[in-house]
């Protein structure tokens, strides 16, 4: 999967500032598995006029797989912060709810793959007003210290899992993944390490 280093920007932290960046993937090239899929949809973003856009849409049970290589500006043992892009086919649903499984395992040059804690990450999502015409963010997943190298390798599986009640019925269409993480330097002083 291609992921794309983005602008850098500054996040005010309590005890000071960091610098943050960004990895993204566009749905596109994402893995898909042989059955449990999310189906290739296109949607109008709520907007008339007749255009459409791709989207993956995602029932109870369906998955996809994608990898990310961590950037050389990442601030070694640091977190990862996984989440999605979104928009709803529809609304009439609000108050009902959906929900995600982020499997991980990851591992640094020359390290044994394992998997972090707190994997797998699950989250539950309210379906509101306007989320059909909206772009919305839903962040899965913190995920701990796990690159202990430059070039250090996350691979992930993404389920739509059933909520405990009031289920949207409808597709969860993805738009986009994104990691953001803080930097340390703009890349690093050698190819396989920091300095």
């Amino acid at each position: 999967m291609p992921w794309i280093s983005r602008s850098i920007k500054k996040s005010g932290i309590i005890g000071g500032d960091f610098t943050y960046d960004d990895m993204q993937g566009s749905i596109n090239n994402l893995q898909i598995p042989a059955a449990n899929y999310p189906d290739p949809a296109l949607y109008n973003m709520g907007v008339g006029g007749g255009v459409t856009f791709p989207v993956l849409g995602f029932a109870v049970g369906e998955y996809i797989f994608f990898d990310v290589q961590t950037s050389h500006s990442m601030k070694l043992n640091t977190i990862l912060d996984y989440h999605i892009h979104y928009i709803l086919p529809n609304t009439t649903d609000v108050g009902h709810k959906f929900k995600f499984q982020l499997d991980v395992v990851a591992a640094g040059i020359d390290g044994v793959f394992a998997v972090p804690t707190g994997s797998p990450f699950v989250v539950e999502h309210v379906v509101s007003a306007n989320d059909n015409t909206t772009h919305r963010l839903l962040d899965i997943a913190e995920i701990p210290a796990s690159n202990t190298t430059v070039s250090s390798l996350y691979r992930f599986k993404l389920t739509r899992i059933a909520s405990a009640a009031t289920q949207y019925a409808s597709d969860v269409y993805l738009l986009f993944n994104d990691c953001h993480y803080q930097i340390d330097r703009v890349g690093s002083l050698i190819e396989k390490g920091k300095s």
